[in-house]
């Protein structure tokens, strides 16, 4: 903890300043700015150092908190470290972080992750670890399921590594794995999910081995401004290795445009189409902090799902902006089903820079859906 210290950690004094200057920037004059410029500036050289003694390695301690339909309110903490491993001005920066919350539901997840890019970004590592002690709802399966959910508890691990070699300019190829468990799952007695027929509804171990190709030419990871990242990733589950049968295919494509000034729009289409006998939970899902904001987290769930999303990312002052959102999705067995309609999702949230050297955002966000479904999420980093 001294050794955090040391490193001064940034999320209260940034948090005080978001609060600060929400209520007062609109009302100062060009003297009173001058004199918070340079209060900022004070704060930055704290989180990054000066110019001639810049900070290599930068460490953060993110409260977590929200509320989603899912979690009700949720608490928890983010530790992270953010680093490149080479001095070089073309190595991406690397990020190795921490998560775990606890809910009003009495959830509890503890997920490490890292992100690393090697030197000169010729290779790429990304893993994470999830452990999920849950309660959620069950709708069932489909797009036009009914309101009334059931409870049922569960407990999650899952395992995902994906090490890609960049094998022309921006194009990323290589290898990935994904191992994931469910079980103990506890629905109530008068549950007919249980024998439903539904693949995975009492448990699964699952297996899969796939490829990912990934075209990235983004001016920047955390705060893109112009280009595009474009992901294919597939994997396989085979009975020779799972408990399962069947190929999972997601398309990710995201393009960013600057407007005006540091005020950018951004796109993104992406979708999960899974074919064979795939676990419940495995399949195309509606709902969380990145896509579909708003939407209980597996409240439609289906064979495919796919959605989309325009951002328009807005500076109001310094390190202070906001954003406004809009998109729709669905899910289904098939292509008809899958586009038989579209569901509505729009919002907005606002924005605090965390690290301005590299961008990083705070961020909070308010999403809206059909028939008043709504989520609050605060995070750090961008949807996409």
């Amino acid at each position: 903890m001294q050794n955090l210290k040391k490193n001064k950690i940034l999320p209260i004094r940034i948090l005080l300043f978001v609060g600060f200057f929400c209520c007062f920037t609109g009302k100062v004059t060009a003297q009173d700015k001058g004199k918070l410029e340079v209060f900022v500036d004070r704060i930055y050289r704290i989180i990054e150092g000066d110019s001639a003694a810049p900070k290599k390695r930068y460490y953060f301690a993110l409260p977590i908190w929200g509320l989603a339909p899912e979690t009700g309110w949720k608490l928890g903490l983010s530790l992270g470290t953010l680093f490149r491993v080479s001095k070089d001005s073309i190595t991406r920066p690397s990020l190795i972080r921490l998560n775990t919350q606890f809910t009003q539901y009495k959830q509890f997840s503890f997920r490490p992750t890292a992100d690393i890019f090697f030197k000169n970004n010729e290779y790429n590592l990304k893993a994470q670890f999830i452990y999920n002690k849950f309660n959620e709802k069950y709708w069932g399966i489909g797009n036009q399921t009914e309101n009334i959910p059931e409870w049922y508890d569960f407990k999650l691990n899952r395992f995902n590594a994906r090490f890609t070699k960049q094998i022309f300019p921006n194009l990323f190829l290589g290898p990935q794995v994904q191992l994931e468990r469910l079980y103990e799952l506890k629905f109530s007695d008068t549950s007919e999910a249980p024998t439903s027929g539904v693949k995975g509804i009492n448990g699964y171990e699952s297996l899969g081995l796939g490829l990912a190709l990934a075209f990235d030419n983004r001016s920047h990871i955390y705060y893109p401004k112009n280009g595009v990242y474009l992901e294919i990733s597939t994997y396989a589950y085979s009975k020779a290795w799972s408990q399962s049968n069947f190929t999972n295919l997601t398309f990710d494509l995201r393009k960013y445009h600057t407007l005006w000034k540091d005020n950018v729009l951004a796109g993104q289409l992406y979708s999960n189409l899974n074919w064979g006998d795939v676990p419940y939970r495995q399949m195309g899902t509606m709902g969380n902090e990145m896509i579909m904001r708003g939407y209980y987290n597996g409240r439609y769930r289906e064979h495919h799902m796919i959605a989309f999303q325009l951002e328009l990312r807005k500076t109001i002052w310094g390190p202070l902006g906001m954003a406004f959102f809009g998109g729709g999705g669905n899910v289904g067995e098939d292509a008809k089903d899958l586009f038989s309609t579209f569901k509505p999702n729009y919002g907005f949230g606002f924005r605090a820079m965390a690290v301005r050297k590299e961008h990083i955002n705070m961020r909070l966000d308010l999403g809206f859906g059909e028939k008043g479904i709504k989520g609050l999420y605060f995070t750090m980093s961008e949807a996409f």
